[in-house]
């Protein structure tokens, strides 16, 4: 397998659980959510969000020094917030999260807060592929989350009923972060593209561990009464919202 023909089986493969056709983001996209589902949801999601530099290091420090493990932790400082180009400190991709879990009416501080289950089973997926799968399987996994972030972040901004979109989380799609992610999901791709031209007979795991973290991770029921507002999965790896 070539690496054209690798990577058009892993964008086939991700495409089949787009993010953005979720039935979630497409509530979020026409304006049909509350605040309550959004600050619900930003509640949950924070948990992957801020295990995500977690991920990263468990991965990091399996691999022998060179390009990827520098990859790796160089994005992993990006996640806690590293000093820009002019020395000032880059606030935390968790912190900037919580802005938007605090405009949408959350407590900053969810110490104690307890996710739904399949946010549970999602972390858990992470943490296992960075710490026990393959490098090219974890690369590809983490390549997924980036995909779906790169596009949430170039789709039209989202409405809430009501219209307080603009007004209260704005600035968190249009965040420079959005910018380092562009970038990061190019560093990713670049990577794995290498690790799978080096080692073709991981091709096909590697193919597998995108698609596991593309998946939903299950459903929540969207109740149609106006009092109990409809809310929807989180959308597996994707989803990361945060970002």
């Amino acid at each position: 397998m070539t690496n054209q023909e690798f990577f058009e089986h892993l964008d086939a493969r991700i495409a089949r659980y787009d993010l953005l056709c979720h039935p979630f983001y497409k509530a979020w996209t026409a304006g049909e959510l509350t605040n309550e589902d959004l600050c619900q949801y930003a509640q949950d999601y924070y948990h992957h969000v801020d295990a995500f530099p977690t991920y990263l290091a468990e991965l990091g420090i399996r691999l022998d020094e060179g390009d990827l493990r520098r990859a790796v932790l160089a994005n992993m400082s990006d996640e806690k917030g590293t000093e820009d180009a002019f020395g000032d400190a880059a606030r935390s991709h968790a912190e900037l999260w919580l802005d938007f879990a605090e405009g949408m009416g959350s407590r900053r501080n969810l110490t104690g807060h307890k996710p739904l289950n399949q946010v549970h089973e999602l972390t858990s997926f992470f943490h296992r592929v960075a710490s026990e799968g393959t490098p090219e399987e974890a690369l590809a996994a983490f390549l997924c989350l980036r995909v779906a972030s790169s596009a949430r972040g170039q789709r039209k901004s989202p409405r809430l009923a009501g219209d307080v979109w603009r007004r209260r989380t704005h600035h968190l799609l249009l965040h420079p972060a959005h910018h380092r992610r562009r970038i990061s999901l190019q560093v990713w791709r670049q990577q794995l593209g290498k690790r799978v031209q080096a080692h073709p007979e991981q091709a096909e795991k590697a193919l597998a561990a995108a698609e596991n973290a593309a998946k939903p991770c299950g459903t929540r029921s969207m109740e149609s009464k106006p009092a109990e507002r409809r809310r929807q999965v989180l959308h597996s790896s994707l989803a990361s919202r945060r970002h």
